[in-house]
């Protein structure tokens, strides 16, 4: 796995250390996750003092998560390493610190986001860009940052359209190439448009609590936020429910806007398990008008399922009684 060059990098590395340090390797049915798991395993017997374990966090790519907020899609060879080795030490040691033009800025983040970083084992530019984000996810729980070798994954990088790397990518919207200062992307991260916060973000606001938030924004953007959509779409049955509660307080608030709601998530209706389709019928419910009604009459002829038709009768009605109080 590892060259006699990286090895002994790395065994040069582990005896400065004086912590322990514990890393995951993140659970995947990838083909490259056995890749993952032969270099930990190399890089713990190398470094005593750091332990890799296996995490049953799920994620689509694998890679270590070296804090709960920092994923590393990449193996850590060539000029990739000394960043790589940098950045453990400054997530053990919390050193060095941040400027403080750059600590004021990351304590005004009141918002998580994600930052995507791509890079490539050859790139003169990538361990530079790797040096100047680790620190502010380090020094920032609010920064989940995500470092891909778009090399190894060129199926990711081709999704996210990376042409060349270092490329760094802000809540699945603005990129910026090649390198890049700290100031600047703090910059764009405290002055960004949250109608194009990603997914992720926004799933990370659920899963503190604040709902609310999200429909406050929504009413205030006036337009349903792009990222949402595939909250209530998620595998996981918890995420669905807080979204749902951003749903019905729509529906109870700002019905002009929660019928947006209904054309997309009837689009998706299809392609969904049982489950998801349930909460698809419940949320069409709660915001649609008689043109959803309408749809949802001509599906209840072809659901053989049980519990799906119980639950666009359901809808059926909530849109009806809906309409009689609004007469």
């Amino acid at each position: 796995m590892m060259d006699a060059t990286a090895r002994q990098s790395i065994s040069d590395w582990g005896k400065k250390r004086t912590q322990n340090q514990l890393i995951h390797i993140l659970s995947t049915d990838h083909w490259e996750q056995k890749q993952f798991e032969a270099f930990g395993r190399e890089l713990s017997a190398l470094v005593p003092s750091l332990r890799v374990k296996p995490s049953d966090k799920k994620q689509s790519l694998p890679g270590f998560l070296l804090k709960a907020n920092i994923t590393y899609s990449a193996l850590a060879q060539g000029r990739e390493l000394p960043p790589f080795l940098k950045g453990l030490s400054c997530i053990s040691e919390q050193a060095p610190k941040p400027s403080d033009s750059i600590q004021k800025s990351l304590d005004q983040l009141d918002l998580p986001c994600s930052l995507t970083l791509y890079v490539a084992p050859h790139c003169p530019h990538c361990p530079g860009v790797v040096d100047t984000l680790f620190p502010l996810a380090v020094f920032s729980d609010k920064i989940a940052l995500h470092i891909i070798d778009g090399t190894l994954f060129p199926e990711a990088a081709q999704r996210d359209k990376i042409m060349s790397a270092p490329c760094l990518i802000l809540d699945n919207g603005f990129q910026w190439t090649g390198a890049v200062a700290p100031e600047e992307v703090l910059s764009m991260i405290l002055h960004r448009d949250l109608s194009r916060l990603s997914a992720q973000t926004l799933k990370t606001i659920l899963e503190k609590g604040d709902a609310s938030w999200i429909f406050r924004e929504m009413a205030r953007a006036d337009r349903i936020f792009e990222g949402f959509i595939p909250l209530l779409l998620d595998d996981t049955w918890s995420v669905r429910l807080g979204a749902m509660v951003v749903v019905e307080t729509l529906g109870q608030e700002r019905p002009d806007l929660a019928l947006q709601l209904c054309p997309m998530l009837i689009r998706a209706f299809d392609q969904k398990d049982i489950p998801i389709q349930g909460d698809i019928l419940y949320a069409l419910g709660e915001t649609g008008n008689l043109e959803t009604k309408g749809w949802l009459q001509e599906r209840l002829k072809n659901l053989g399922n049980q519990e799906l038709r119980e639950a666009a009768e359901e809808a059926i009605g909530a849109i009806e009684s809906r309409i009689d109080r609004q007469n």
